[in-house]
């Protein structure tokens, strides 16, 4: 596969950019106040003071496990479209694009992991984007499977008909993606290889150029789309989901809700899935919402539910953010590898 140059990323770009993140923050906006709008503040203040905190010490050891998970994935799957790499050189560019999406809007730390990463473990961007890809896929099954899983231990319309409609509408999208890469991928790069010659010298070198872009990236798909690679994302998946999971289980704990297996992972999923919905950096809004409301759904009160969702967001936003910063902070190759990449590639094209 053929490494394209280094793309400079921008968090917006041009009108189009502004207009996205202005709709975010209303969104954002827009799901706070159906939070806030009966909440009493000195209520969350008194119960944060009696919060149990050893709960959160536990939370964040096993958010680290599912993190370690997560890296030992990303490792798999670039292994299976290119050279080998180390589970160690891997945790640094993931937890620092991490981090980048913690505080950057549009998942911006995606497309740095992307195309400036790379560069740094040696390996193409074109297999980095189609990792990504993968592993966004394997997520969004994994917690789907997760929340209908918690959604059989309650009773029938005891969940909200919109939440159960956007589940059917993306476990089916997800699931005909995934199994598309498995069957399709090498047909639908074969035919773009095609087309791709068949227009050369009749269309603009631009479109030719975006054919073969999107060629390498569906062969990189097909090489890590094989079914045992496939089914040991999946496993690693569900480690590393069951990490996270321990963190939203202690910290109900810590609040004083009763501990519910089912409840845990309804709180987990609908607040993740909820990170799709366009907002402001952070994805403040919608995922409070949909933390406050899995936390009504268990029969928490108002307060306990808002506690819950502060607390789930902070315990999840803030250790991967510090742990981003400080691998940014300590590794300056990361960054520093991608410069000198592009630099060599304009050398060799002025000589």
């Amino acid at each position: 596969m053929l490494d394209e140059p280094v793309t400079r990323v921008t968090p917006t770009k041009g009108k189009g950019g502004i207009v996205r993140l202005v709709v975010g923050c209303v969104l954002s906006t827009i799901c706070l106040y159906f939070v806030f709008r009966n909440i009493k503040f000195e209520e969350v203040g008194r119960a944060l003071a009696t919060f149990h905190w050893p709960y959160l010490i536990a939370g964040i050891a096993s958010l680290a496990v599912g993190y370690t998970a997560r890296i030992i994935r990303w490792k798999l799957l670039l292994e299976a479209c290119g050279p080998r790499v180390t589970a160690a050189a891997c945790a640094s560019p993931f937890l620092a694009s991490i981090a980048l999406n913690n505080v950057l809007p549009f998942r911006l730390g995606d497309v740095v992991r992307a195309l400036i990463f790379p560069a740094a473990l040696g390996v193409t961007k074109t297999g980095a984007t189609a990792t990504l890809v993968l592993e966004r896929l394997v997520d969004l099954l994994t917690l789907l499977l997760c929340l209908a899983l918690a959604a059989s231990f309650f009773p029938k319309g005891a969940l909200p008909a919109s939440v159960v409609d956007i589940v059917i509408v993306l476990a089916v999208l997800g699931s005909t993606a995934l199994l598309g890469l498995i069957l399709f991928a090498g047909l639908v790069v074969r035919l773009i290889r095609w087309l791709a010659r068949r227009i050369e010298g009749k269309a603009p070198d631009k479109i030719i150029g975006i054919l073969r872009a999107i060629g390498d990236l569906g062969e990189a798909l097909q090489s890590i789309s094989r079914m045992r690679t496939i089914l040991a994302a999946l496993a690693i998946s569900f480690v590393a989901w069951a990490g996270e999971l321990g963190l939203y289980l202690a910290l109900m704990q810590g609040i004083g809700m009763t501990f519910s297996l089912p409840g845990g992972l309804l709180l987990m999923s609908m607040a993740t899935i909820a990170t799709l919905v366009p907002s402001s950096p952070g994805y403040v809004g919608p995922y409070h919402l949909a933390a406050f409301t899995a936390a009504n759904l268990m029969g928490g009160s108002s307060t306990q539910a808002m506690t819950l969702a502060v607390l789930c967001h902070l315990g999840v936003w803030l250790p991967t953010t510090i742990a981003g910063a400080i691998v940014m902070i300590f590794n300056r190759n990361l960054f520093q590898a991608a410069r000198n990449q592009a630099s060599l590639e304009v050398s060799g094209d002025r000589t």
